[in-house]
């Protein structure tokens, strides 16, 4: 299956393996990213970093997040094309990824974080797991 096809179509079918590799592999990516940002974010003091630093560090990573956003749900709708089930659940799948961040930068309670992200984590399992159903 072509990279473009994989990340942007909702039409066709995704094996197990192809659905763990690209769900781990772009959310290890981002992780990377994420924390180089913060390096070298942390690394200036804060009233002698320049936008384009911050820019850089900063922001590029978030709208790298939101691409991966887009992308999870494109390789869920496949997922769940495959298992047959709802409909709903590529798009619950998206929302769940992002809550966890939501709720962090409203209330800072990082028990209320931590139980919010078992969600994501039970649904990736759930769409990595489920077996196909038979196609004729």
């Amino acid at each position: 299956m072509e990279l473009k096809t994989l990340l942007f179509s909702t039409q066709g079918f995704i094996s197990r393996k192809l659905f763990w590799i690209t769900i781990l592999s772009l959310h290890f990516i981002y992780r990377i990213i994420d924390y180089i940002g913060d390096n070298i974010f942390n690394s200036y003091e804060p009233t002698s970093i320049s936008f384009i630093m911050f820019f850089i560090s900063q922001m590029i990573p978030r709208f790298f997040g939101i691409f991966i956003l887009l992308c999870s749900y494109f390789i869920a709708k496949k997922r769940n094309n495959e298992i047959g089930t709802y409909d709903w659940i590529p798009l619950f799948y998206v929302i769940s990824l992002f809550f966890p961040t939501y709720v962090d930068a409203l209330s800072k309670n990082p028990n209320l974080v931590l139980f919010i992200g078992i969600i994501p984590i039970g649904i990736t399992f759930y769409l990595g797991l489920a077996s196909p159903k038979g196609r004729n």
